[in-house]
């Protein structure tokens, strides 16, 4: 091997050497970035509109029950709890509304229950 093929080897090596000294700077610039971009996304969070509890309250699996999202329904069980039986209370629902609207004895107990546990006072 003559002396000129020798040098431009060693050159071309070298210039290898440096690229790959290179890259591994720049692999490791990008990986502390990108570190640092998702620690930013994780801490970054959006403002809230209400409080977190009310919010997740909010989520639930499911449709939402009839009779919490119809007013006139909530007005005639809540006209007739105090005094009929739920399994009653469904029979007059049956008879005073059409079927797209009617629910059934638990359906009438599980809303009553929950609107009532806002009325409780809270123990010490």
């Amino acid at each position: 091997m003559t002396s000129a093929i020798r040098d431009h080897l060693s050159q071309a090596l070298a210039e290898l050497r440096a690229s790959h000294a290179a890259q591994g700077r720049a692999i490791a610039a990008l990986e502390t970035a990108l570190e640092q971009a998702v620690q930013q996304g994780i801490y970054a969070l959006p403002e809230t509109a209400a409080p977190i509890s009310a919010h997740r309250r909010e989520h639930r699996p499911g449709p939402p029950p009839k009779i919490a999202g119809d007013p006139e329904l909530q007005a005639f069980i809540t006209a007739r709890v105090d005094r009929l039986t739920f399994a009653e209370i469904a029979a007059e629902v049956a008879q005073n509304f059409p079927a797209n609207r009617r629910v059934g004895k638990s359906a009438i107990h599980e809303w009553w229950r929950k609107s009532r546990s806002g009325n409780r006072p809270v123990k010490p």
